[in-house]
């Protein structure tokens, strides 16, 4: 089944399949940080994870985010914005909420701060939420001026483009002459994954193009180069070139994980559970904060004293699915109702036909 069929109304299985390695990704990371305690200066594996986690979430996101005959006027443009904010804004909120009153801490240990940051706690979904605002405001101009789409492609990449310089560039951030606040309430250090977003909107216009770039044996032999030489010389680069470091490992992780998940079915036990997990990502991501075992901190000491990353990653791994497995179970209770599923988790209300 081909991406660019929009009307078929099955799931493309990789692509579930590619987001469930995503929040797996995703909640090993919170396992390593929050639980054991590993940073930046701690060998291990997480660095090299994330280079395949945030951008093709992002770019996924887009991917589905473009469809083709639509109108983008002003009602349309709204409606777009409203149904983001009922399926992501809004459950975030809750789901914050929630975790501001019953975990501020655990054994005198939180990973809330209690500061303005703290609204962007979820950061993830509420950026996903900023960007289909933008893409929404961007549409509506371009249709409003009648541009071709060659234009629109242009002006929507090199949005992107200036988002990522002006967001992700720190020493461009820093400088921007806005209020620290302000950049902290409206979450800004995170716009410049827009970038990505705008990269699987593309991606999905011109569908049959990317994926005669991801059959080229030689663009993805010069990704898998880049990639690896980029790793290899990691201290060096990320010293002296650490923007042309991260948005070349971004890009090429991105490239390389699509591509391995587009070509390669996994075992079938994970398969099944990378399938399932992918069907639900949104769900896990804001569930799963409530699992994380904060207190295992304490017991962990022996992997920030003396760096073991093999050991670290089976053990968050581990820890990851079980979490993953408990999140997916409040996740399908709360399902049981279509309910409270549309006003906790955002579920679509599903329309009936009377007979």
């Amino acid at each position: 089944m081909e991406i660019n069929n929009i009307t078929t109304p099955k799931r493309i299985e990789y692509i579930d399949a590619l987001k469930g390695f995503l929040i797996l990704s995703v909640v090993m990371c919170h396992v390593a940080g929050f639980c054991i305690g590993i940073q930046d200066d701690i060998p291990s594996f997480q660095p090299i994870l994330f280079e395949f986690r945030n951008p093709p979430f992002f770019f996924v996101s887009g991917l589905f985010a473009y469809k083709i005959g639509v109108t983008w006027d002003i009602k349309y443009a709204l409606s777009i914005i409203q149904k983001k904010f009922m399926a992501i804004a809004l459950p975030t909120t809750l789901f914050l909420s929630a975790l501001l009153y019953v975990h501020p801490s655990s054994n005198h240990r939180t990973f809330l701060h209690g500061g303005l940051e703290d609204i962007w706690f979820h950061w993830f979904t509420y950026a996903l939420f900023v960007y289909f605002i933008f893409y929404a405001i961007i549409e509506f101009i371009l249709h409003f001026f009648k541009c071709n789409n060659t234009i629109k492609d242009w002006i929507l990449i090199g949005f992107g483009m200036l988002t990522y310089l002006l967001f992700s560039v720190q020493a461009i951030y820093d400088k921007l002459p806005i209020a620290i606040d302000t950049k902290h309430v409206l979450g800004m250090r995170h716009w410049g994954f827009f970038l990505f977003f705008t990269l699987g909107i593309l991606a999905k216009k011109h569908f049959t193009r990317f994926d005669s770039f991801l059959n080229n044996p030689w663009c993805i032999a010069s990704c898998i180069l880049l990639f690896l030489t980029f790793n290899l010389f990691f201290e060096p680069l990320t010293t002296r070139h650490f923007n042309l470091f991260r948005i070349v490992t971004y890009l090429t992780g991105l490239i390389l994980v699509f591509k391995f998940f587009k070509t390669y079915t996994p075992p079938t036990y994970i398969n099944r559970f990378l399938l399932l997990a992918g069907k639900r990502t949104l769900d896990i991501y804001l569930i799963h904060y409530f699992f994380l075992p904060l207190g295992l901190f304490y017991q962990t000491s022996i992997l920030r004293e003396t760096p073991m990353p093999v050991i670290e990653f089976f053990l968050t791994c581990t820890l990851a699915l079980i979490i993953i497995g408990f999140s997916l179970l409040i996740s399908y209770v709360i399902r049981l109702s279509p309910i409270t599923a549309h006003y906790i988790l955002g579920e679509r209300e599903k329309t009936k036909t009377i007979k």
